[in-house]
C-alpha cells in the first residue's frame, strides 16, 4: 500500500512462497532491507542455498542469511 518495497525484496518473498516457507515478509523501513522467513528447521539450509543461488543469478549480488531460533520471550538471564 505504501510502495516501500523494491524488486529485490519482492523477489525474495515470491521465492519463499514456492519453497516450503511458512511465512515471509519485508522487515525494516523499506527501500531495501531484508525479509524475515518462518521456515521448518530441516528446510532452512535448502532454502538459504536456493535463495542465494537464484538471487545471485538474477541480481548479480550475494545475500546474507542470519538463522535464528524462536525463544520463549523476554526473560532474566543470570
Amino acid at each position: 500500500m505504501y510502495e516501500v518495497s523494491c524488486e529485490e525484496l519482492d523477489f525474495l518473498v515470491d521465492l519463499a512462497r514456492n519453497n516450503k516457507v511458512l511465512g515471509s515478509r519485508m522487515m525494516g523501513g523499506g527501500f531495501g532491507g531484508c525479509t524475515i522467513n518462518l521456515i521448518k528447521k530441516d528446510e532452512v539450509d535448502v532454502f538459504v542455498s536456493n535463495a542465494a543461488e537464484k538471487y545471485q543469478l538474477k541480481f548479480g549480488k550475494s545475500i546474507s542469511a542470519y538463522p535464528v531460533n524462536i525463544s520463549g520471550g523476554i526473560q532474566l538471564i543470570q
